[in-house]
């Protein structure tokens, strides 16, 4: 089923991930991350964006992607939940002003990872953390619903990009996943991705670094 004829539902935990990343690393340089979700509905029509999981804040090198793809779908495997799965990446612009599309990078990952799906990569997402809406999650006086901290692109049929955006009347959020985000901004949770676990390897934080649970975040 293509993500154009299901709703998308995006958690609380997935969207304050993604927020505490791009605050951490994407107002100066692209950050990106691995979606992980699942299939539900009575008839599989709504694709669960169900956690984040940061990989880099810098443009990303294949090495790089590879390995945190296999590391993360060793530990999918580990969980022992079937439907818990792969099903997109996620980007910020490094530009503040760049709300408009996912950077080029982000879009040829998502075009590779999309080709290796079984479905060929129709249910496959792209989700763009927004300046402006990271801006709003921060700003008491703003209301956020007019500034979506994510949009979600799939794959044009025609082109094979990911230059669709899916409708944001499809793309749900959790309650209060807005005021969740901003007390998770307000106080700085720590949040790490792939490139910090290797970057700090023998130091006293290493084994705090978490990249693929990032457990010090606590909704």
């Amino acid at each position: 089923m293509s993500t154009s004829n299901q709703h998308i539902s995006v958690s609380s935990l997935a969207e304050t991930k993604m927020a505490l990343h791009s605050a951490k690393h994407g107002l100066s340089n692209p950050i990106h991350g691995i979606v992980i979700g699942k299939r539900s509905g009575d008839d599989n029509n709504v694709l669960e964006i169900v956690d984040a999981i940061p990989v880099c804040h810098e443009v990303p090198t294949k090495p790089i992607v590879d390995m945190a793809l296999r590391l993360v779908d060793a530990h999918l495997q580990q969980q022992g939940d079937d439907d818990l799965t792969i099903i997109g990446w996620y980007t910020s612009n490094a530009s503040t002003l760049d709300d408009d599309t996912p950077n080029l990078s982000a879009c040829r990952i998502a075009s590779s990872m999309s080709d290796n799906c079984q479905d060929g990569g129709d249910n496959f997402i792209l989700v763009m953390v927004t300046t402006s809406g990271l801006l709003a999650a921060v700003s008491k006086d703003s209301d956020s619903s007019l500034s979506p901290l994510c949009r979600v692109f799939q794959k044009d049929t025609k082109t094979k990009t990911f230059s669709s955006e899916v409708n944001s009347s499809f793309v749900t959020q959790e309650n209060d996943t807005s005021y969740i985000i901003s007390k998770a901004l307000s106080k700085e949770m720590p949040i790490y991705d792939f490139v910090d676990h290797i970057s700090n390897y023998g130091s006293e934080d290493w084994n705090n670094m978490d990249w693929i649970k990032n457990g010090a975040i606590k909704l």
